[in-house]
C-alpha cells in the first residue's frame, strides 16, 4: 500500500492546505498558520500527565494539532527572541510568537518565554545606538511581552549569562558592584512587568559538567535570590552537555558523577530546578534510546526539578537533525516509546536502612522510602554483589520488610523494584549490610530499638515526602509540621503506635515553600528536624 492514500486540499483562515491519511494517521498541514494534525491512536493524553512536573517541548512556526497529547509545556524556539519579534527598531513581528501562546492558553500548557536577554540572536540595530538607548530598548522589550501575553507561567529573563553576554550589558549596569549587576537589572525589569504569578528563570549550558561554571553560576542565582529576582533555575540538557566533541569521535565523555555532584549542588540552593533544553542528538536509534536511558532518569528522578523540556519532536522541524523523537512519516522512535513507558512506571525506591552498616543484628528490618504510583516492591537479599543468586526474592505491599535469622559475622546484600500496573522500575543500586552476632528472632528476644526521628525524604520536595520514626515501645505520638516562627501549620500524625519502624506521608499542598520544622514528641522524647518545601 502507498505511504499516502489521499491527498485532499481544504482552506484555513483562507490559506491553501493539503491532508494526508496514512493508516490510522491522520496528518493536516496548513501553510500561513502552520498547524498540522496527526494522530497516533496509542494514547490521547500528556506523558507526564498526573506526575509533579512537566515534560514540554518546543513549537517552532509549525503547531502540531497532536502536541498536547505528548506534553504539558511548550517553549518557543526561535519565535520569543528579541531578534526574531523586533528585527526592525520599533517594529514588531508578534504573529509566530502569537500562535504558539494561543496554542498553550488554549490547551492549558505551561507556556515558558524565551527569552528576554541574550547576546545571540538579538536585533543587529542594537549594537548601533547610545548606550541610554539601549536600555530604553530593553525595557521596552520586556514592557511589550509581559503586556501582550499575561498569561506567560515562566520566562528565561536571562539566557546563558556565563557564555552569551549581551553587547549591551554595560547599558544595564555592566559587571557593576555585584559582578553580575547587568543580570541583576534585567531581572529587575522583568519582576517590574510580569504578571506576579509568572515565574522568572535564569538559564545556561554547559554547567553540571564543570565545578567552575557550576561555582560561577551558584554566585549568580545567590546574588539574584539575595534579592528576591529569582524563581527557579534553567540548566540545559543538550546532547553537548554530556557527550565530548573533541577528537575525531565524539564521546559520552563527561563524569556522570560529576554531573550527579554539581546538580546537587544546584539543587541545593533551595530553588525549583527546570531542565531547559534536553535533547540527545543521534541518529542511530539505538544510541539514542542507550542515551535516553542514561541521563533523562538522572533529571526526572530529582525531586527538586519540577520540569523538563526536550528540544525535539517531529522530524525536519528541530534545531539539530538527529533529536527528532517522530520521524518524518510520524513514527515514534525507540525513544520515544521507552520514554511512554518508563514515565508511566513508578520510581525506584530509595533504600534506607540497613545501608553499608555493620554490626547488623541477624534479623534486620530492610526499609526503603515508597515511590510514587508504586504498588508493591519487589526485594532481593543475596549473599554477592551481582545478584547471581538469592536466597530472598520476594514481592511486598508495605516499605519495611522482615528478614529470617541471617549468618553472623557475614556479608548480605539487598536491592528493590517499585511495580505498578504499568510495569516494574529497574533495580535499586544494591547495597551492601555485615552482620554481627547480635541474637535473632529464633532466641526469642525483643529486638533492641531507641526512639529515632529521621531525615525525610524526598527533600526538597512538592507536593509530598515520607517521613519515618522507630519507636522502642509502645508509644502515644504527636508528629507535628510548624513554620520558622514556631506556629503549627500542620498535624502530620498523631495517637497510639507499636513498637517499630513507621514511616508517614506528608502532603504540603497549599502551603507556601520555605524551610519548616517536623516535630515527634512520643512520651518524654522529642526531637526535630527541617524540611523544604518547593513550588
Amino acid at each position: 500500500m502507498n505511504l499516502i492514500d489521499s491527498v485532499q486540499h481544504i482552506n484555513f483562515s483562507g490559506k491553501s492546505a493539503s491532508k494526508r491519511s496514512i493508516g490510522f494517521n491522520s496528518i493536516v498541514i496548513v501553510t500561513g498558520a502552520l498547524i498540522v494534525a496527526f494522530s497516533i491512536s496509542c494514547f490521547s493524553q500528556p506523558l507526564a500527565k498526573g506526575k509533579d512536573k512537566y515534560l514540554g517541548n518546543v513549537l517552532t512556526t509549525t503547531l502540531y494539532s497532536n502536541f498536547p497529547d505528548y506534553w504539558n509545556q511548550v517553549t518557543p524556539g526561535n519565535a520569543g527572541k528579541w531578534g526574531s519579534v523586533e528585527g526592525t527598531q520599533g517594529s514588531y513581528y508578534w504573529i509566530p510568537l502569537d500562535n504558539i501562546y494561543n496554542f498553550a492558553v488554549k490547551n492549558s500548557l505551561v507556556y515558558k518565554h524565551h527569552n528576554f536577554v541574550w547576546g545571540s540572536q538579538q536585533p543587529s540595530w542594537i549594537t548601533s545606538v547610545d548606550s541610554a538607548t539601549q536600555r530604553t530598548e530593553v525595557e521596552n522589550w520586556i514592557k511589550a511581552v509581559c503586556a501582550r501575553y499575561p498569561k506567560i507561567d515562566q520566562i528565561d529573563v536571562v539566557n546563558e549569562p556565563l557564555h552569551a553576554a549581551p553587547s549591551y550589558k554595560n547599558a544595564l549596569g555592566g559587571n557593576g558592584k555585584t559582578g553580575w549587576d547587568w543580570v541583576v537589572t534585567s531581572f529587575q525589569l522583568a519582576r517590574k512587568y510580569a504578571n506576579p504569578t509568572t515565574k522568572l528563570l535564569i538559564n545556561d549550558y554547559s554547567i553540571l559538567q564543570s565545578n567552575s561554571e557550576t561555582d560561577s553560576y551558584i554566585a549568580i542565582i545567590d546574588t539574584l535570590k539575595s534579592r528576591g529576582l529569582i524563581d527557579g533555575i534553567g540548566i540545559q540538557g543538550h546532547y553537548f552537555e554530556f557527550r565530548s566533541e573533541t577528537g575525531t569521535t565524539p564521546s559520552y565523555a563527561y563524569s556522570i558523577s560529576t554531573l550527579q555532584s554539581n546538580l546537587n549542588r544546584i539543587t541545593a540552593l533551595g530553588l525549583p530546578l527546570y531542565i531547559s533544553e534536553f535533547d540527545i542528538n543521534e541518529s542511530v536509534d539505538s544510541l539514542q534510546l542507550q542515551y535516553y536511558k542514561t541521563y533523562f532518569p538522572m533529571f526526572w528522578e530529582n525531586p527538586v526539578v519540577k520540569g523538563m523540556t526536550l528540544w525535539g519532536y517531529v522530524e525536519y522541524d528541530m534545531w539539530k537533525a538527529d533529536a527528532f523523537l517522530i520521524d518524518e512519516r510520524y513514527v515514534e522512535r525507540p525513544a520515544m516509546k521507552w520514554l511512554r513507558n518508563y514515565l508511566q512506571t513508578p520510581f525506584k525506591p530509595v533504600l534506607v536502612s540497613p545501608v553499608s552498616a555493620v554490626n547488623v543484628i541477624r534479623n534486620p528490618v530492610l526499609i526503603w522510602n515508597a515511590s510514587a504510583a508504586a504498588d508493591s516492591y519487589h526485594v532481593q537479599l543475596s549473599t554477592n554483589s551481582t545478584f547471581a543468586t538469592v536466597i530472598v526474592d520476594t514481592t511486598v505491599t508495605d516499605t519495611t520488610l522482615n528478614l529470617g535469622l541471617l549468618d553472623a559475622n557475614a556479608r548480605y546484600y539487598w536491592r528493590a523494584s517499585s511495580i505498578n500496573s504499568y510495569g516494574e522500575s529497574d533495580f535499586s543500586a544494591g547495597v551492601a549490610f555485615l552482620t554481627g552476632t547480635a541474637l535473632g528472632v529464633n532466641d526469642r528476644k525483643p529486638i533492641a530499638l531507641d526512639f529515632k526521628l529521621s531525615q525525610n525524604y524526598p527533600n526538597p520536595f512538592n507536593p509530598t515526602t515520607m517521613i519515618s520514626f522507630t519507636l522502642p515501645q509502645r508509644s502515644n505520638i504527636h508528629l507535628t509540621l510548624v513554620d520558622m516562627l514556631g506556629r503549627e501549620v500542620k498535624e502530620i500524625a498523631s495517637g497510639e503506635f507499636e513498637a517499630g519502624i513507621h514511616t508517614v506521608q506528608l502532603n504540603a499542598s497549599g502551603l507556601a515553600s520555605g524551610v519548616y520544622i517536623y516535630r515527634l514528641n512520643a512520651g518524654n522524647y522529642g526531637s526535630a528536624k527541617k524540611l523544604i518545601v518547593t513550588k
